[in-house]
């Protein structure tokens, strides 16, 4: 891992933990071995931590979705995979999960290229899971009638909603992964391949 490296994964653990505003620089480079110095030389601020932090997430999830989908047999498949990948993603990266979805947006009120860059790789990733649902339409795997548009979108909102919710400890599910993929499957599986 490099001296960068760790000093985003420090500064994840601590934002989740404390709270961006609450963290301090100086508490970053201490947890991450190294001097205030070297972390102002790789980030000019700590946004820019907080931005570079949301950027290795969001590129890293998003190729592994498309990767997961290319690789499945069929669309629904697909869809399924992408789902299980987002809460692999989740729990491997929860510092990091943590602090996108309770820290970023109240960095983009202000900002309009942040607010475009996430509305941006929102729509990549509504566009990997309806490109799936197309697929699966196709292939006889998902039902004929699916709106995938829609769908996507919908999907996409349930990832987003559980994700707030068990990352900022507003509610707990027995198992969201298996209840999200089940529900999902269910609704989009088409029936006369049974």
């Amino acid at each position: 891992m490099t001296k960068k490296q760790k000093i985003l994964r420090e500064a994840a653990k601590l934002f989740a933990e404390k709270g961006f505003i609450e963290t301090s620089t100086q508490e970053i480079a201490e947890a991450a071995e190294t001097a205030t110095g070297t972390i102002f030389y790789h980030f000019a601020t700590k946004e820019g931590i907080l931005k570079e932090i949301y950027i290795n997430l969001i590129n890293e999830y998003l190729e592994a979705l498309k990767q997961v989908s290319i690789s499945a047999e069929n669309g629904l498949s697909a869809v399924e995979k992408i789902l299980r990948t987002h809460f692999a993603f989740s729990r491997d990266y929860r510092s990091e999960f943590t602090v996108c979805h309770r820290d970023m947006p109240a960095q983009i009120v202000f900002d309009d290229n942040r607010r475009n860059t996430m509305r941006r790789n929102t729509d990549i990733s509504i566009t990997i899971v309806k490109e799936a649902i197309e697929r699966g339409i196709a292939d006889g795997s998902v039902k004929p009638d699916a709106d995938p548009v829609n769908d996507a979108k919908l999907i996409k909102a349930m990832l987003l909603g559980t994700a707030r919710l068990t990352h900022l400890h507003m509610t707990e599910f027995d198992d969201a992964e298996k209840t999200t993929c089940d529900f999902c499957m269910s609704a989009l599986r088409n029936r006369g391949k049974e």
